[in-house]
């Protein structure tokens, strides 16, 4: 997390323009900015975790790509919800997979997941986000999207999913993307599944 800089600025230009104060004016000027530190603090832990965080966590295989570390995504995160152990195809041993619910607006209702191996992320998933009824999803747009295009350019043209499932890395990698809040037409879903980042298959229920 970052430092709050600033905050040492000012205290240092206070204590700068008051050396001839009394004591009491520098005890003041602590006890604002501890006041202002346990602002911010308090604002970090409410504000909850968005999909732009989500997005930033990178999934890769042992020794198969560049992977976000347990550390930073707890610092991220904060504290889970719960763990427990899953199986991530690729691996000899299993993986311990975190919970978190504590999501803002950009994953409304969303649980989050991320799992670990060896202190690296090597799969991550959220599920059930109840996002604004997506306009994009059409039966043009999904003619245009075929076998081989990337997760990037499905989303970059259908927008955020409601769930999304990504783990492994290389050949070993899978994808899978779910939309289910889609305008005029209750009841559908389009589901979109990957490997090694390129579409394989479409699947459509309800949806006419």
């Amino acid at each position: 997390m970052k430092k709050i800089t600033t905050l040492t600025a000012v205290l240092l230009a206070g204590l700068t323009l008051t050396a001839c104060s009394s004591t009491s004016s520098s005890s003041s000027s602590s006890s604002k900015a501890s006041t202002n530190k346990q602002s911010s603090s308090s604002a970090k832990t409410t504000t909850g975790i968005s999909l732009a965080n989500y997005k930033q966590i990178q999934v890769a295989l042992p020794n198969n790509g560049t992977a976000t570390t347990e550390t930073k995504v707890k610092e991220m995160f904060g504290k889970p919800d719960q763990s427990t152990k899953t199986s991530i195809s690729g691996l000899d041993k299993e993986a311990t997979q975190y919970t978190w619910t504590n999501v803002d607006q950009s994953l409304s209702g969303a649980t989050v997941t991320a799992s670990f191996y060896g202190g690296k992320a090597v799969a991550k998933g959220y599920s059930n986000a109840s996002l604004t009824p997506n306009d994009k999803l059409t039966t043009a747009t999904l003619n245009g999207i075929k076998e081989g295009d990337t997760l990037s350019s499905v989303e970059a043209k259908l927008g955020a999913p409601n769930a999304e499932s990504i783990s492994g890395s290389g050949v070993l990698s899978a994808q899978i993307i779910n939309y289910t809040s889609i305008k005029g037409k209750s009841g559908a879903s389009v589901s979109f599944t990957f490997t090694h980042n390129r579409l394989v298959t479409t699947t459509k229920t309800s949806f006419n």
